[in-house]
């Protein structure tokens, strides 16, 4: 093999030069390329309607093969200009000589398309498969965050079904079914009076032992006197009627006039001095309201307000179930164990509406006993009192029979010996039924948003931040899904322009190298060599 038939190896990032340098191309081969970039820019704002034509205009650049393929299209297209010696006479096709012959005047074609190739191998062809890239991180990155928020919604929506759940509503019209719960509290009230299995007449063993083991340790005539379990004992004798009927001893109003309830949220007009009259004495918050010339008035931050999202702790330490068995002395120096509750029943004469009693059981008096606030106060305490009451009894149940303990229980009546301790226990369940009962028909929140109507709008707005929160989310995930979308079609385009950039290069390469070969190199092989190969 002779040194002809040998091939020139070629590096693309050293092709410019040795074009230059071995005088192929003028050193002011920029110079000239641009002079026949600015009348290519101006030729193509003249040109036929052909579809060949356009799909080369529309390329990523026109050099010169690119021109050589226009002036073939404009032998068919401009053949009437031609003369009888066979010159055009079409404009179009003297412009588009004129570039073809420019750009092989000392071979300036050949090195303006190496710079070509040079330029898309190091930077068109990457920066594509980059953004091609970006778009699919954007998309990774959108999925990542779409599972995200879909958790939060979940998280969300569990967090509100568990709300409906709490308050025993569906959630569908919150307000509406609040108001609706609200209205259901006599009846609620009424179902824990009445005799199911976790009533408050299960609760007769238990008082019974309670009043005769009091009375028993209690000899004193105040005690002989005194009324134990009043509220409980009232409602297993006579039911859950009305604080009218248990202030004047069961006697039946002429009629009765509940007062009505008076809802305000927080899309209403603030309550007024004239509507004042119609929301219940002393349970509304910042409420000031005179009666008979004495003023009352209530803040949140007075001490009687309950917080019904904590579990009220009542600190029993100082009632004893047996006070003469502790300290015999307490008995003689003017200490009463009830007067806790005599207090409380106190209040609860004092707060309803019997200035002048007609009959009518009008505001307070006009609502049940378990309704009423200063009664269901008074019958929780009775309920705390008997179940520690119990408590106590158990524990003593358990001191093995000391002397003590029998000679103190060996001239108690047979009625309070008989109790064992499956009675006790018994007894205790039943106690905690009733608490079970009243945690599960969530009687404290029902006070809560019966007497206060910022309460309420204040459970309102929480369903409404849930609400809110996830159509948030929604509305991300859908702007995530559409610039999913977006991103997706944008990398459908930058693979097809970066496959036609791909091919062209490759066949620019092709171009270039038999040209060189043939103009240049008398028909030796030439090898372009570098990242170009492994497009």
């Amino acid at each position: 093999m002779t040194i002809d038939d040998s091939t020139i190896d070629i590096h693309l990032s050293k092709l410019v030069d040795w074009l230059v340098d071995r005088r192929h191309c003028p050193k002011d081969w920029n110079e000239r390329s641009i002079a026949i970039r600015s009348k290519i820019q101006q030729a193509i704002l003249d040109m036929p309607e052909h579809d060949e034509i356009k799909r080369l205009l529309g390329s990523s650049y026109l050099d010169y093969f690119c021109s050589l393929k226009i002036v073939e299209i404009l032998k068919e297209t401009e053949k009437e200009s031609k003369n009888m010696f066979g010159m055009y006479s079409s404009k179009r096709m003297k412009d588009w000589r004129t570039i073809v012959s420019n750009y092989e005047k000392n071979s300036v074609y050949l090195v303006e398309c190496a710079q070509i190739l040079q330029r898309n191998v190091a930077f068109e062809i990457p920066a594509l498969k980059k953004t091609i890239g970006k778009c699919q991180q954007i998309r990774e990155e959108c999925n990542t965050r779409h599972t995200e928020l879909e958790k939060n919604i979940h998280e969300i929506e569990k967090q509100y079904a568990q709300l409906c759940m709490d308050m025993s509503i569906k959630g569908d019209n919150v307000q509406r079914e609040l108001i609706q719960r609200i209205e259901y509290l006599p009846n609620i009230c009424t179902e824990l009076a009445s005799g199911d299995q976790t009533s408050i007449p299960l609760l007769k063993p238990a008082m019974e032992f309670y009043i005769e083991f009091m009375k028993h340790f209690h000899p004193s005539s105040k005690c002989d006197n005194e009324e134990f379990l009043p509220i409980i004992k009232y409602l297993i004798e006579n039911g859950n009627t009305t604080v009218y009927q248990w202030r004047t001893g069961g006697h039946l109003p002429i009629s009765i006039e509940r007062p009505p309830l008076n809802y305000k949220f927080a899309e209403t007009t603030e309550v007024n001095e004239e509507e004042q009259p119609n929301i219940i004495l002393g349970l509304d918050d910042d409420l000031t309201t005179t009666t008979e010339g004495i003023e009352v008035k209530q803040t949140a931050d007075q001490s009687d307000v309950i917080d019904v999202d904590t579990e009220a702790e009542i600190d029993w330490s100082a009632i004893d179930t047996v006070p003469e068995l502790l300290d015999p002395a307490l008995s003689s120096n003017g200490t009463h164990p009830n007067s806790i509750a005599d207090a409380l029943r106190e209040a609860a004469l004092n707060g309803s509406n019997h200035t002048n009693d007609d009959g009518v059981a009008r505001g307070n008096d006009a609502l049940t006993l378990l309704e009423y606030r200063s009664t269901y106060t008074l019958f929780i305490y009775e309920l705390y009192r008997l179940q520690s009451f119990l408590k106590q009894r158990l524990n003593e149940y358990h001191v093995n029979e000391t002397i003590l303990m029998t000679f103190i229980m060996q001239n108690a009546p047979v009625s309070i010996q008989k109790i064992n301790e499956n009675d006790l226990k018994s007894f205790l369940k039943n106690v905690d039924s009733i608490f079970t009962s009243i945690a599960n028909r969530q009687l404290d929140r029902l006070f809560s948003m019966r007497d206060s109507y910022k309460f309420v709008d204040r459970l309102i707005n929480c369903f409404q931040q849930k609400k809110i929160a996830i159509e948030r989310n929604r509305l991300q995930q859908k702007e995530l899904e559409e610039k999913v979308s977006n991103s997706l079609k944008e990398e459908q385009q930058l693979k097809e322009k970066l496959n036609l950039l791909i091919s062209y290069t490759k066949q620019l390469k092709e171009q270039v190298a038999k040209e060189i070969s043939v103009k240049k190199c008398q028909n030796r092989r030439i090898n372009i060599m570098g990242e170009i190969n492994t497009l």
